[in-house]
């Protein structure tokens, strides 16, 4: 990786400042150093001056120059005194010392110094002066000496420094280097994060030039996740993330967007049929099995794709129609991918205004109640089935097969089940009323409403609240509540057989059918899909799987209940296979609360009816 400019001029200015710091503390030490050295020589100086001075006293007195200028000579072994004078008391010089040899370039321009004391004979009044030049050199020697050792000591140590500098830049640039990868990329798979591909997918959309964006995401991985457990679903997303990258060309891009979603980014030269073979590969190729620990795990992905700018000029606008295309893949059976077009874009934006519609339903609370019986072999009403309706103000009537997935993609089936046990509870108080007494009322659960403890929370208070007892509601389960919910520690089936609410098996042999399950959960009933039931009459294998599920469920204490029985032939084969009871349009359709009164007022007998016109049966 190329330094940049910024980055050197920075070094380079911090080594300056560092150099220019040491410089001035060097500098204020040679001037402390400097002044003590001065003062240490002129003290010298005075002090010999003073010793010769002594001895001068008696030749100033008797005026003897000869013997002055041997006393003067005893400055010759003081190397730093360059001349001395012997004055008398009138200012004359009596004699005087001179040194012979040649000054050098130091001792002539180091400056001099220069001395005077006072020369008296004993107690007695002064009789002279002596006056001595010396050399500042050995102050400037002095000097040279530490500075020189000072110079080499902070060398040493900006050495010392910049060495330490040097590998805690080096640990810098690594952590830099690790904050910005971390930035960018996802820890886990090694590709570039959501930030980092929305950027690229930003600056490829902004280029003008073709592009493809392709969304998909990891068909059932939360399945993985609950049964195998994180390291199984992260060794996944894991080899996900390298095949991915293996069967796109280097100059694309393949990021992971969060969870068991992946996107990829092909760049030009690219066109509709290259990218159309691409994404054909990816859902061909990447289904291969996994191994992790000695298990093999079997993945498939749903793929949307989305051209740039045939589709989208912008990265926010590419992302919605590739996602809208993957979600078209995943409904449209998982393991398969989808091109976007307007009319899914339609589609979706019908979707959303119907999402929309729902939130504004449900803080209305305009969902209601209708009421399938269930009905014993002689056609005695033994049970109730409550059904979610919606009558849109603009809409009319909306199937539930429509509002009930779209209520579980947006995460309001949790609201919806609280509103419907408020609208249960509206319709038991009325037919109490009336004096009429219901048999209990059953509800399915929803997955969706078991996994978020505030969502069971708020559904175990609201039963209280309402004062809905074991004796007038109960709860079927579907399969993939069983399977999610079992094992939770605040499990709501296990809080709901606490209480003593009955329970039951919805739409058993469709889902995660295990016999380990029946065992652990000891439920009232179970509930025979009627892919089972319809035609049983016509067929030996149907027949013979409700005689197996009959006798399983009976060997439990179960009752079992046939759903969706639409011909009288159908109810007597399950009558004789050992069914206890039926549910479906050969008996009774959904009724409304005021048409359930009326069934309640006869004694709550069926009259079979021939099979109707199909129509979707509802769901809560």
């Amino acid at each position: 990786m190329m330094k940049g400019p910024g980055l050197l001029l920075r070094r380079g200015s911090d080594t300056l400042l560092a150099c220019a710091a040491m410089l001035i503390v060097a500098l204020l030490l040679g001037l402390f150093e400097y002044l003590q050295l001065d003062r240490r020589q002129q003290e010298a100086l005075r002090t010999q001056a003073e010793l010769v001075g002594r001895t001068t006293a008696a030749a100033l007195l008797f005026d003897d120059a000869a013997e002055a200028r041997v006393l003067l000579a005893a400055f010759e072994a003081a190397p730093a005194v360059a001349s001395a004078q012997l004055l008398r008391s009138d200012g004359h010089a009596l004699a005087e010392f001179r040194r012979d040899a040649a000054p050098d370039w130091l001792e002539r321009h180091g400056g001099s110094l220069v001395t005077e004391v006072t020369v008296s004979g004993g107690n007695g009044p002064a009789v002279g002066r002596l006056r001595v030049w010396a050399y500042r050199a050995p102050t400037w020697r002095g000097l040279a000496s530490v500075m020189l050792a000072a110079v080499l000591i902070m060398a040493l140590a900006l050495g010392v420094v910049a060495l330490a500098s040097r590998r805690q830049r080096a640990r810098v640039r690594a952590a830099d280097a690790r904050t910005h990868y971390l930035a960018h990329h996802d820890v886990l798979t090694g590709l570039a994060n959501r930030e980092r591909f929305t950027a690229e997918l930003a600056q490829a959309a902004a280029s003008g030039a073709p592009a493809a964006l392709m969304c998909l995401d990891v068909d059932d991985f939360k399945l993985i996740n609950d049964t195998r457990g994180h390291a199984a679903g992260d060794a996944v997303l894991r080899a996900v993330a390298q095949r991915l990258q293996s069967l796109v060309r280097s100059h694309d891009e393949v990021g992971r967007l969060g969870g068991d979603e992946f996107a990829l980014l092909l760049r030009a030269p690219v066109d509709e049929r290259i990218a159309s073979s691409v994404a054909q590969r990816i859902v061909e190729v990447l289904p291969r099995r996994i191994e992790h620990e000695g298990v093999s795990l079997k993945v498939g992905v749903s793929l949307g794709l989305a051209l740039l700018p045939a589709d989208a000029a912008t990265a926010e606008g590419a992302l919605a129609c590739a996602d809208m295309a993957m979600y078209q893949a995943k409904h449209a059976g998982k393991g398969a991918w989808s091109r976007y077009t307007p009319a899914l874009g339609e589609v979706q934006r019908e979707r959303r205004e119907l999402t929309q519609a729902l939130r504004v339903a449900l803080a209305r609370e305009e969902f209601t109640l209708a009421y399938q019986p269930l009905f014993d072999g002689h056609g005695r009403l033994q049970g109730v089935e409550g059904l979610a309706r919606w009558q849109d103000p603009q809409r009319g009537p909306v199937p539930p097969g429509l509002f009930i997935p779209v209520l579980e993609e947006a995460g309001l089936v949790g609201e919806l089940g609280l509103v419907l046990l408020k609208r249960l509870r509206l319709d038991l108080d009325a037919w109490a009323e009336e004096g009429l007494h219901c048999p209990p009322v059953a509800l399915n659960l929803s997955s969706h409403q078991c996994r978020q403890e505030v969502q069971r929370e708020r559904f175990l208070q609201q039963l209280h609240t309402l004062r809905l007892t074991p004796r007038e509601v109960e709860f079927e389960l579907t399969e993939s509540t069983v399977f999610e919910d079992l094992d939770n520690p605040v499990s709501v089936v296990r809080a709901l057989q606490s209480r003593g609410y009955a329970l039951a098996i919805d739409d058993f042999g469709t889902g995660y059918s295990s016999l380990a399950y029946l065992l652990r959960l000891r439920c009232d009933k179970l509930k025979i899909d009627r892919i089972f039931v319809d035609g049983v009459a016509d067929r030996a294998d149907a027949a013979l799987l409700v005689e197996t599920m009959v006798r399983v469920a009976h060997a439990m204490g179960m009752r079992v209940v046939a759903e969706g029985v639409e011909r009288e032939v159908d109810r007597c084969r399950l009558l004789a296979l050992g069914c206890d009871l039926f549910q479906g349009f050969c008996l009774s359709h959904p009724l409304p609360p005021r048409r359930l009164a009326a069934l309640l007022r006869d004694g709550g007998v069926a009259v079979p009816t021939p099979a109707p016109v199909p129509e979707a049966q509802g769901q809560s």
